[in-house]
């Protein structure tokens, strides 16, 4: 498969379509892509007329709406014969980027005969094309129709991402316009999991780096909060994994952190402290003096074997008496996290450790599907047995349907999903999904993933952003630990530029 690219440059949203069903995409030159045997030649045109490939004028850039067209070609064929045309629409022009990949993903639909569970929709989030299409007509069937009809999504996941909009839209409705979401990360983890490529450090093999951190992280706090007249809805402490922190610094991040955020009155306080091995009464209990009313523990797998084998250094024994001290600590709202797809596990596996999971009776559950990170240990795992991206990304219907019966099981047990998000190199092509008890929806999540508040973040590797309508501008912090406590001046600057009125 040869793309070319005549009036615009959307290589990176092609090549997203393209690595589905081929895996490795290549750019021999800047306007033209190639991916599989060389069998067809496609031209992906943005133009204003009405033109053949051949005579098309540019596009001007204040053109309102524009045509975008798919032209192909049998490549032995080209010196004999004309192309012909596949695909043609006219669309606004802030809409060419999502028409090209929709175009080209329902060709090599019919060409491969292969049907991914979300169809066109790589790199957006559906609960954005679900609002926009509602916005236009609020009737869910039509949103059905249009999801899988022109989107090529499955009915499932249509009805999915359907539900978890309008749940979306609730939660949204809730929060204050005009507020910024808070972010603060501490990159630091017991281990690193197998499949995890996120900048987190072995705490204790960076002893050395945890108490400068946790300093120029509250320093960054203070100079962008003395400059920023803002209330907060909603904080985030993510990572890693904070409660890997030593108590002591612990307590020194948490103290210096309630003196300086500007949160609103009965704010969401949300603590990643996934690691159950990372939990005892005393950090609990200093959650609990900062304000937390939410709290994540993730046990990922209820199978020890499994534990072992993605790196989590924990038990499931462990898992159940972080439980219970969370509880004992005052905890009313816990996260758990569970992860489908991972390796060795089969679908009687995952789904044994969901049923563990609803006998400790957290409040909300996200349902993860395996990604695998491209510097992860897991991804050079898979590298020599030759299962790249093509295997990974292969839609599977065993574990399609692993994944809907927990999502059905989920619902029965009284939580509805309220935010989605999908990821690159994700098992299947499935999705990531919070389900929650009515009442206990995270109000952080559903803000930063609908990109309709603003995010403060800070730390390393955070990614602040200004939303204005639809259009989104970040800024992010230098993820190496190091280069973001030496860069601390220069990262404010620009975070202040960012939200500059």
């Amino acid at each position: 498969m040869i793309i070319q690219m005549t009036g615009h440059a959307h290589d990176f949203a092609l090549s997203d379509v393209l690595r589905l069903f081929f895996g490795r995409v290549e750019r021999p030159r800047p306007d033209r892509l190639s991916a599989g045997e060389e069998s067809w030649y496609l031209e992906s045109l943005v133009h204003t007329g009405t033109e053949s490939p051949s005579s098309a004028a540019p596009v001007q850039m204040d053109s309102a709406e524009v045509r975008t067209s798919l032209w192909l070609t049998e490549a032995d064929q080209m010196a004999n014969q004309p192309p012909f045309l596949i695909h043609e629409d006219f669309v606004p022009l802030e809409n060419v980027r999502r028409e090209l990949k929709r175009q080209l993903y329902v060709l090599l639909e019919r060409i491969t005969d292969v049907h991914f569970p979300w169809g066109s929709l790589t790199g957006v989030r559906p609960t954005q094309v679900v609002e926009q299409i509602l916005a236009d007509d609020p009737a869910p069937d039509q949103a059905q129709a249009e999801l899988v009809e022109i989107w090529r999504v499955s009915p499932q996941k249509a009805d999915l991402a359907i539900r978890t909009s309008l749940s979306e839209q609730r939660v949204l409705a809730q929060l204050p316009a005009d507020t910024p979401l808070i972010y603060a990360g501490i990159p630091f983890c017991p281990s690193r999991c197998a499949y995890c490529s996120f900048i987190s450090q072995d705490a204790h093999r960076r002893k050395d780096q945890l108490e400068p951190y946790v300093e120029a992280l509250l320093e960054e706090a203070r100079r962008i909060f003395a400059a920023l007249p803002v209330r907060s809805p909603a904080f985030y402490l993510g990572g890693g994994t904070p409660t890997s922190l030593p108590e002591p610094l612990l307590e020194r991040l948490l103290t210096g952190l309630r003196a300086t955020l500007p949160l609103m009155k009965n704010a969401e306080i949300t603590v990643e402290a996934g690691r159950p091995d990372t939990l005892a009464a005393g950090n609990l209990r200093l959650l609990r003096e900062f304000g937390a009313t939410r709290i994540c523990i993730n046990p990922q797998t209820f199978h020890e074997k499994t534990l072992q084998r993605i790196g989590r250094h924990h038990s499931v024994e462990q898992i159940v008496e972080a439980m219970t001290m969370a509880r004992a600590a005052g905890f009313d709202h816990i996260n758990m996290d569970l992860i489908a797809g991972l390796p060795g596990e089969t679908p009687e596996d995952f789904a044994d450790s969901l049923e563990q999971l609803l006998l400790l009776d957290p409040e909300s559950v996200t349902i993860h599907t395996l990604a695998i990170k491209r510097s992860s240990r897991l991804a050079q795992e898979l590298e020599p047995s030759g299962q790249g991206d093509l295997a990974i990304n292969r839609p599977d219907p065993a574990l399609m349907d692993m994944v809907a019966r927990a999502q059905d099981r989920l619902v029965a047990s009284g939580r509805h999903p309220y935010y989605l998000y999908r990821q690159k190199d994700v098992a299947g092509g499935l999705e990531n999904v919070g389900f929650a008890l009515p009442g206990h929806e995270c109000r952080y999540n559903v803000g930063m993933m609908s990109d309709r508040l603003a995010v403060i973040g800070l730390g390393s590797g955070a990614i602040s952003k200004r939303v204005d309508g639809r259009k989104v501008s970040r800024v992010p912090n230098d993820k190496d630990i190091a280069h973001y406590i030496q860069r601390l001046d220069e990262l404010v600057a620009r975070k202040l530029q960012l939200f500059a009125i």
